[in-house]
């Protein structure tokens, strides 16, 4: 009895985990730039941009790739007060990237990534609270950014000069 009840119950399980796919098993590194790069980072140096692709590719100056990113920021006033007080301001960030390839000598990759975020202070004074949530969102729209950047490249094998 204990032996049939076991074959069942086996049989039961293995026709439920008939269809499980294991997502991570095809995954494929898209990052075959990271420790494989050296990296130069021009336009408005925020620091937090530089850390960011530092943190994601590394900087290997022996490495097969060159990643230049240029950094701007465009900063707007969308709602003023009559003391000249912003209520709303909207921020885009727009990164210029693109990929040299070190052996061959040419760019195999361009790519312009805009990411756009919008802040409301709290007060026209110092604010701990506001500073800190301006902070964040520029950090978050920064990682998306580069997130785009990476997403967009494409694999390793299909890269030639442009």
């Amino acid at each position: 009895m204990i032996k049939t009840l076991f074959l069942f119950s086996l049989l039961i399980f293995s026709t439920s985990c008939a269809d499980i796919e294991f997502v991570l098993s095809d995954n494929e590194d898209k990052n075959f730039l990271k420790n494989n790069s050296s990296i130069t980072v021009s336009g408005k140096k925020y620091e937090n941009f530089s850390q960011e692709l530092f943190a994601r590719f590394g900087n290997n100056k022996n490495g097969k790739y060159i990643i230049q990113a240029a950094f701007y920021e465009k900063k707007e006033n969308i709602a003023v007060k009559k003391n000249q007080v912003a209520e709303k301001i909207d921020y885009e960030l727009m990164a210029v990237y693109t990929i040299y390839l070190k052996g061959v000598g040419c760019d195999v990759f361009s790519k312009t990534v805009v990411t756009k975020f919008s802040f409301t202070p709290k007060s026209s004074g110092y604010n701990f609270g506001t500073d800190r949530s301006l902070e964040k969102l520029y950090k978050t729209s920064i990682k998306n950014n580069i997130k785009t950047f990476v997403d967009a490249v494409p694999n390793n094998k299909k890269l030639s000069c442009v």
